[in-house]
């Protein structure tokens, strides 16, 4: 169903909207790169060290960072076959206390 022309926004706010869109992308991209590369240098020790229990939440962490490095790729034009499926590897990771 096309857009009344009174729903259609000015071209000029379409082109903001998307350029907003495409800024955030990279921007998280970039985050999310950052993110990854900081879990992959912390040890066993500095977890040990921070009070993170062994177990799920550690291997909670590693298949996040696993998540953000095959995010990044896809968004590369480097993608990989998904290891995780994202939404549930998140969902765990803002469960943990």
């Amino acid at each position: 169903m096309a857009l009344t022309e009174l729903q259609l926004p000015a071209k000029i706010q379409f082109y903001d909207t998307i350029r907003r869109a495409a800024t955030d992308i990279n921007r998280y991209s970039k985050r999310w790169e950052d993110l990854s590369e900081l879990i992959d240098l912390i040890t066993t020790d500095d977890l040990d060290t921070m009070g993170v229990p062994t177990g799920q939440i550690r291997t909670d962490l590693i298949n996040f960072k696993t998540t953000l490095s095959e995010i990044v790729d896809f968004i590369n034009g480097t993608a990989t076959t998904q290891t995780n499926i994202p939404a549930e590897i998140v969902d765990k990771l803002r469960a943990i206390q």
